[in-house]
């Protein structure tokens, strides 16, 4: 076990740290939350993990082992630099590289400039033969500025958002304007914790944004739209990243032709605006009849990830047909429009 940091999107307020721990779950890892900042996480966990975390999230920015953390003041910095023990990590002859990133603007008075310089002084002082490169950094030491804070480290991976833009619905073989941002759907995956292997559905699949996103990290995927030009636009969206599914089918997701199957997770979508097509019922009449019949099919003790906009309520409709409600996060989209994307469990 030790320390690790995970720099956080400051993308939505509540989903990146719940993603961060979902996968930590998912992947079977014990951890403890030692503190939550500002676009920051500090963990006591496997660094074994940062591998699972860099490969699935989409929210996560840098993931670090944290060497100190102090309060944001030049010479407090200094002084925890120089107590510091390098060596262990940086060997003779080896490159490296500081960086400091600043979240929202937080001690304005520091300058990442001079505490990358200074630390890297540091550095080079207490190990023999190291050697400074910023272009192409065996090592990239890493220090974020939060909260009045300062938490310091050694980078062991980076998650760069390009991936998700290019699976960007414009992108895509197949585009509908209702279609879910990939970093989105990723994220709404990784909170019903589904492991490589097991069976994701989505019912309401549309393009197939949370299907592609499954498929990517290594689950069986399997789908249903009502409207067959739906079918056929994700089974072409699958196949143009090289995801094969279990089954992309014609079904109404009120009455879906599982007969005794069970999956281990679903993640969906339902429509409910202008552009997507709720065959004229009302969103909230779609909403619980897909709940009360999908829970049949669900395993015991796993996870449903929705979304839903936050006027419908929806994680008290959960709980009225049997579910556990795990928790909600909100995204405002436009003025007429906020998503609730809640995570139940099947008791």
């Amino acid at each position: 076990m030790a320390t690790l940091f995970f720099l956080l999107s400051g993308e939505n307020p509540t989903l990146p740290s719940s993603e961060a721990r979902a996968i930590l779950e998912a992947e079977g890892f014990r951890y403890d939350v030692l503190e939550e900042l500002t676009q920051l996480l500090r963990v006591e966990a496997d660094p074994e993990c940062v591998r699972r975390i860099a490969s699935r999230s989409s929210l996560v920015r840098v993931c670090g082992l944290e060497l100190f953390n102090c309060e944001a003041d030049l010479g407090v910095i200094l002084e925890e630099a120089g107590r510091t023990v390098f060596d262990p990590l940086i060997g003779e002859g080896e490159t490296f590289a500081v960086r400091v990133r600043r979240v929202r603007g937080a001690s304005p008075a520091l300058s990442c400039m001079t505490l990358e310089r200074k630390i890297g002084e540091t550095i080079l002082k207490r190990v023999s033969g190291a050697k400074v490169d910023l272009k192409e950094p065996e090592k990239t030491f890493f220090g974020i500025l939060t909260d009045r804070r300062f938490v310091f480290g050694l980078k062991l991976a980076e998650i760069k958002p390009k991936e998700f833009v290019e699976r960007s619905p414009r992108r895509r073989a197949f585009f509908h304007p209702v279609a879910m941002p990939a970093k989105l759907a990723r994220c709404m995956v990784n909170l019903a914790q589904p492991r490589r292997g097991e069976v994701v559905l989505d019912p309401f699949c549309g393009t197939g944004s949370i299907l592609l996103e499954a498929g990517l990290i290594g689950c069986r995927v399997l789908g249903f739209d009502v409207k067959r030009r739906m079918v056929e636009g994700t089974l072409k969206n699958l196949a143009w990243y090289g995801v094969n599914p279990v089954g992309v089918l014609v079904g109404d997701a009120r009455c879906l032709p599982l007969i005794s199957c069970k999956v281990d997770c679903v993640v969906t979508d339902p429509p409910y605006g202008v552009s997507a097509t709720t065959l004229r019922l009302d969103p909230l009449v779609v909403y619980e009849s897909f709940l009360s019949s999908i829970v049949d099919h669900l395993k015991r003790g796993r996870r449903i990830c929705l979304a839903a906009p936050k006027t419908l309520r929806i994680s008290e409709v959960g709980v009225a047909l049997g579910l556990r409600h795990i928790e909600s996060h909100f995204i405002y989209v436009h003025r007429r429009l906020t998503r609730e994307v809640a995570v139940f469990e099947r008791a």
